[in-house]
């Protein structure tokens, strides 16, 4: 049985959720702008275990229990920046490791201080709750998050993942391949390169650094469209791995 089953009904809280919406919100909201301060890999291993408690508390939440995996991916690939550094200084294989550990931190923190808040909230206060709170705007959410929220709440559940997915990898991880185009363009020759055989923007799914078992990226990282569709391999293997949907 897999580590995130629960007794807890879908929607039931489980957090502390003031009765003022905006309280209720800017709890959740502090917790991001905590992680904001920490360097890249300290936040990384922050962001991680939150990923990992809501996983917990809302296991009909797939994108987070997807995300609480990659997020350990993303972190093993800031370790690695730091490792190329120590080992080749400068530039490695054409793309620079100081850059990419920016970058990386960078994408982990924008998604997290873009989606989670609100999907805290929902774990904290219910679906309901959470609801009439946006719509009586005392609370601001990206449309695609309260699309997803409502289908969580009527039990479709990939559905939901996905579109929290396409939110995420177009709005809020595109600007950072846009801000960083360069050097992911460089990542992406090693990973063509004969002589450099690695496969760096592949991973698995895995909740420690390893390189066995990869998900396959078919496609180039930086080309939104190719991500999604690679958000789709990797949520079908998880559920191939933990055995349930």
């Amino acid at each position: 049985m897999s580590a995130l089953s629960t007794t807890k009904a879908a929607g039931s809280p489980v957090g502390a959720c003031p009765a003022d919406c905006r309280e209720a919100y800017e709890l959740v909201k502090n917790e991001t702008d905590q992680t904001a301060r920490l360097e890249p890999i300290a936040r990384n291993r922050r962001i991680t275990a939150a990923y990992e408690k809501l996983a917990r508390d809302m296991p009909e939440n797939h994108w987070v229990r997807l995300a609480s995996y990659v997020s350990v991916q993303g972190g093993c690939a800031m370790q690695q920046t730091q490792t190329y550094k120590a080992e080749f200084g400068g530039m490695v294989f054409g793309f620079d490791p100081d850059t990419s550990l920016r970058s990386l931190g960078e994408a982990n923190q924008g998604i997290f201080s873009s989606i989670y808040p609100a999907n805290r909230m929902v774990a904290n206060c219910g679906y309901e709750k959470f609801l009439q709170c946006v719509e009586s705007g005392e609370i601001n959410v990206p449309p695609e998050i309260v699309t997803a929220v409502r289908q969580m709440q009527r039990g479709r559940l990939t559905d939901a993942a996905n579109t929290i997915a396409n939110y995420e990898q177009r709005s809020v991880v595109q600007p950072v391949y846009d801000k960083y185009a360069v050097n992911f363009a460089g990542l992406k020759r090693a990973d063509d390169s004969f002589l450099d055989p690695a496969d760096r923007t592949s991973i698995p799914i895995a909740k420690t650094c390893t390189r066995d078992d990869l998900v396959k990226l078919d496609g180039d990282i930086s080309n939104p469209e190719h991500r999604v569709a690679y958000y789709g391999k990797l949520l079908r293997r998880m559920y191939q791995i933990e055995g349930r949907r």
